[in-house]
């Protein structure tokens, strides 16, 4: 005996089992491919003592931060011996989320490219990243919201 559906029932299973598939495939597309770490700021501000972080001990090394208090990640680099930058991976040109490469951040939804800085390298996007002013002492960096 061989079981008959409506259209209506075969269309709702299909999107049920191929919209979960979908939703993980789009989800992973939206992240910067780097470690990402749970951290709370005190006073506007978020204490990272460098030491802590092995991706942050080498040039170009880069980790991505969920901040409680903040909308979207901040995503940190270290690009010389002592110099760090914080910065928002929110593409300036449609909202999408950067991925950090090698030695920059790409878009993927139109390919715009930003230096380890921020700055655009290429467009379509024709400003910066969104930066967050730091300090460090050499053991500790301080990221201002």
């Amino acid at each position: 005996m061989s079981q008959t559906i409506d259209r209506r029932t075969f269309l709702r299973q299909l999107l049920v089992l191929g919209g979960v598939p979908s939703v993980a495939l789009l989800h992973g597309c939206a992240v910067t491919g780097l470690t990402t770490y749970q951290v709370a700021s005190t006073e506007g501000a978020i204490d990272l003592v460098i030491s802590e972080y092995l991706e942050l001990q080498y040039n170009g090394g880069a980790i991505q931060l969920d901040v409680e208090s903040v909308s979207s990640p901040i995503v940190v680099v270290r690009t010389a011996h002592d110099t760090f930058v914080a910065l928002s991976p929110i593409c300036t040109h449609l909202g999408c989320t950067v991925r950090k490469e090698r030695s920059f951040f790409r878009c993927p939804c139109h390919g715009s490219t930003y230096a380890l800085d921020g700055t655009v390298v290429r467009g379509p996007a024709e400003h910066s990243l969104k930066t967050f002013y730091t300090e460090n002492d050499g053991k500790t960096l301080v990221i201002h919201l």
